[in-house]
């Protein structure tokens, strides 16, 4: 039935995440080569159990039908801020937007499921609608 995790451990995976997605945004705001080295496709691997490359594959059906069956709806949110900002760093104009899309879908996915809706989501959304073409 893919991961889960007890309370305690899905608090733990959260807080290793948040410090993952912490890095990715520091890199991106300082649009410093410099910055700590992230390697944005192992975080894929390490939080998610899954390529990178495969969830590039996916179109929003197989997404949706992958995330249900192999992730808790607390893990679906990071996801979703892994895709923009892998989207947002990502040099390759197409791969930049299939996973900035992948991000806004999943973003909205998450407050359709859970009736929560945050203005850090909302801006989130703006940013990856600036993105898009």
């Amino acid at each position: 039935m893919g991961i889960r995790f007890e309370k305690d451990t899905i608090l733990n995976w959260i807080n290793e995440m948040g410090k993952f997605l912490r890095l990715l945004v520091d890199k991106w705001e300082s649009f410093d080569e410099s910055t700590e080295s992230v390697e944005v496709h192992q975080g894929y691997k390490d939080f998610f159990n899954t390529e990178r490359q495969t969830f590039l594959t996916f179109d929003s059906d197989e997404l949706t039908d992958y995330i249900v069956q192999h992730f808790q709806i607390e893990q679906v949110r990071p996801l979703a801020l892994l895709f923009m900002y892998d989207g947002l760093l990502s040099s390759d104009k197409s791969e930049q937007q299939n996973l900035l899309l992948k991000a806004k879908f999943l973003l909205e996915y998450v407050a359709k499921e859970t009736g929560n809706f945050s203005f850090e989501d909302f801006g989130h959304l703006k940013t990856i609608g600036d993105h898009l073409e």
